[in-house]
């Protein structure tokens, strides 16, 4: 008989020791769970944020490109890429218009240190919603 009682023991401090076990686990997966579903909240949030944002300006810029000035303005002071850029379009001249296709002269100073007078020429066409775009840099 002696020999039952530390078995009982035992088996109580396992099955103490398993549930905790147990409740650890499921505690540990809930919060798993909970950290994915905000991760994933968050990401979508973002990427609904980002996409709206990127959209309401390519609206912006489409709208506003139906001036030939704007897109003048606009196509030749904005951009990373190309060492043409203009600080400001102090002055534009029209060489070229016949409805749809215009060819544009413009002067200001160079964005790129020292900035000297610099004069830009391109060629601007209409797309399908009677937006300007820059077709070609033509200096």
């Amino acid at each position: 008989m002696l020999s039952n009682i530390p078995i009982e023991a035992e088996s109580y401090e396992l099955d103490s020791f398993i549930y905790k076990r147990k409740r650890r686990l499921k505690r540990h997966i809930v919060e798993r769970t909970k950290r994915k579903r905000i991760l994933f909240l968050s990401t979508s949030l973002t990427l609904i944020i980002v996409s709206a944002f990127l959209i309401t300006n390519n609206i912006y810029l489409s709208k506003s490109s139906k001036d030939l000035g704007f897109a003048v303005e606009y196509n030749f002071t904005t951009g990373f890429f190309s060492d043409n850029k203009l600080l400001r379009v102090q002055k534009m001249s029209l060489i070229y218009y016949d409805g749809e296709t215009a060819i544009v002269e413009a002067s200001g100073l160079s964005k790129a240190p020292p900035h000297k007078n610099t004069s830009l020429k391109g060629s601007f066409k209409k797309d399908e919603n009677k937006s300007w775009y820059l077709e070609k840099n033509l200096s």
